[in-house]
């Protein structure tokens, strides 16, 4: 029986497949929330976990999740209380730290904390500490984020549609999981050679590793999990870093490493 507050799966394939166009040719588009005001959370992990089963058909993996309004100033900001998740393709993950804008529409930056899992990891009761039992190793890393929507304005149910305005993600070296409490790892970020933020682990949902067993409870819910070898990014660390081509971004972790990102057109 079709659940009558949720959107008919017609128009959810609509949507997903506007914003995948939306996508491919680099052409924004409204925001849903204009035309379909009572979307609800439901309904946009629907439009976006169409939007992932369209990349697949197109030949594209699965290699990870994303967490998206992790800080309470942006769950403030939005309206909402809780962060949203996207899922990472190999067409996302950049190796060798150079970014192309030709792909993107408003492509801007954040720096986080990488997870990659050595096991499977799910479970409606999954702790912080079952994550990083879980983990392989950690990593700096930096992610695009490229929103969909015309002027880069939306709602919260709008970026959960977009897979959470999932782009790129820029990897550094793996490191040990450190011995000490990640929500007190240090970060600086320079962009073309001048400081420009100063943050904490902290600012990642409290504690990053608490972000990601959020994000398992949460698939949970929908009878999924995360894979072995699965990267995860926790949630951005500062605020967001305006890219043009020429932009050169350099982010320290204090005791897992560094993560750099050229950028061209």
């Amino acid at each position: 029986m079709t659940d009558p507050d949720l959107l008919p799966p017609n128009i959810v394939n609509r949507l997903a497949g506007r914003l995948h166009e939306a996508r491919l040719g680099r052409s924004p588009v409204a925001r849903l929330t204009d035309s379909y005001p009572n979307l609800t959370e439901a309904d946009a992990y629907r439009i976006a976990d169409r939007g992932v089963a369209l990349r697949m058909a197109a030949g594209e993996r699965v290699v990870g999740a994303k967490l998206g309004f992790t800080s309470e100033a942006m769950r403030t900001a939005m309206g909402i209380d809780s962060p949203n998740y996207g899922w990472l393709t190999d067409p996302m993950i950049v190796s060798d730290g150079t970014v192309s804008l030709g792909g993107l529409i408003h492509p801007k930056a954040e720096p986080e904390i990488g997870f990659v899992l050595a096991r499977d990891l799910a479970g409606g009761a999954v702790s912080a500490a079952e994550v990083l039992a879980a983990t392989a190793f950690v990593m700096p890393v930096i992610e695009v984020v490229d929103s969909r929507f015309e002027d880069f304005r939306f709602r919260a149910f709008d970026n959960t549609a977009d897979n959470s305005s999932a782009g790129m993600v820029v990897l550094g070296r793996r490191a040990t999981l450190p011995d000490f409490d990640l929500s007190r790892i240090g970060v600086v970020v320079y962009v073309n050679g001048e400081l420009l933020y100063s943050a904490a682990g902290a600012a990642a949902f409290g504690y990053p590793a608490a972000s990601v067993a959020w994000l398992v409870r949460r698939l949970a819910e929908s009878g999924r999990g995360l894979k072995a070898g699965h990267l995860v990014i926790s949630g951005g660390l500062t605020g967001p870093i305006e890219l043009e081509p020429g932009t050169f971004v350099n982010v320290e972790m204090d005791r897992i490493g560094s993560v750099t990102m050229s950028v061209h057109s």
